[in-house]
């Protein structure tokens, strides 16, 4: 343990002994070397911590405030050097995220295999859901990190990072909107079938805002909560989807999907981080953030010019 002052060390332990002559027995000092520290602290302070009794030392308030803080100080001391020894080997570490489905699909393995490749000992927890139920998890301590489409964070949560994300059309190669020959816009796609997501996601929200700007609300053929559905139809021909490049990386690099960005107004939206309102980051999860976001940065080459990350507000 490192000891943030030696009078901090014989304060704290004079008052877990209650006596000078046991404090010092502990800390292996003489009597006289703990009470000089001990009175160099009430020097500082400008008062008694402790009464003198017959029965030994008894903290007084203030002594029983200056002790909260001490021992609230080296909490905070010995969890950085943790940290510091963590990020010097990650030896050890555990990532606890709750993404959405479609993350969990090749963002999130992708950015776990490279943190594995380099440091094997580090372990995993990832829960999935919809934005609202990540964010949940964020709030009541079960996930240290969420990421989902922007959306407001409840109480105790705050957005640390964000991350631009376009909308696009998605149709299986040599479709006529696979064509990136012009800029596309929702209302040039909805004379196709439609394979959108559910009214309860932040996907098919923007595909409605845009609608509502077109006057023309889009009418599905079909309907899912699941990207991973959507696209398997796209490829099979049965019509077309909206999603973001995310969602379709590795299909648009194997050749079964295109994906074209709509030119609309209210087609960007971005993907953020959240955590815990003032927690620390601890070594091992920020070491894993920066691979994650390498990840992102090659999605986004992927799909065009990179966008520059676009820091909370």
């Amino acid at each position: 343990m490192l000891v943030v002052s030696q009078s901090f060390r014989c304060f704290d332990e004079v008052a877990r002994r209650g006596s000078i002559r046991k404090a010092a027995e502990s800390l292996h000092l003489t009597a006289a070397a703990v009470h000089q520290q001990v009175l160099n602290l009430e020097a500082q302070v400008g008062t008694p911590l402790f009464d003198r009794l017959p029965r030994g030392m008894q903290l007084t308030t203030a002594g029983e405030i200056m002790l909260a803080a001490i021992r609230r100080g080296q909490r905070d001391i010995d969890h950085a050097v943790t940290q510091v020894e963590d990020l010097r080997a990650l030896r050890r570490g555990h990532i606890n995220l709750a993404v959405s489905q479609s993350s969990a699909e090749q963002l999130v393995p992708d950015a776990i295999r490279a943190v594995m490749a380099r440091h094997p000992g580090v372990t995993y927890t990832v829960r999935t859901g919809s934005g609202e139920r990540i964010l949940g998890w964020v709030a009541n301590g079960e996930a240290d990190i969420g990421y989902c489409l922007r959306r407001k964070p409840p109480p105790g949560v705050e957005e640390v990072r964000a991350f631009a994300q376009q909308l696009g059309v998605v149709a299986p190669p040599g479709h006529p909107l696979a064509a990136p020959a012009r800029a596309r816009r929702l209302r040039d796609c909805l004379d196709a079938p439609l394979i959108l997501m559910t009214t309860d996601t932040e996907l098919r929200a923007m595909v409605e805002q845009i609608g509502q700007r077109e006057h023309r609300p889009s009418r599905p053929l079909i309907e899912t909560s699941s990207v991973a559905m959507a696209r398997r139809l796209v490829a099979d021909g049965l019509g077309v989807s909206f999603l973001i490049p995310e969602n379709v990386a590795q299909d648009v690099a194997a050749g079964r999907l295109a994906w074209n960005a709509l030119a609309d107004e209210g087609a960007r939206s971005h993907s953020c981080l959240y955590q815990r309102t003032g927690q620390a980051t601890a070594a091992a999860m920020g070491m894993f953030l920066q691979y994650f976001e390498a990840e992102l940065s090659a999605i986004s080459e992927q799909f065009g010019p990179p966008k520059r990350r676009v820091r909370a507000r």
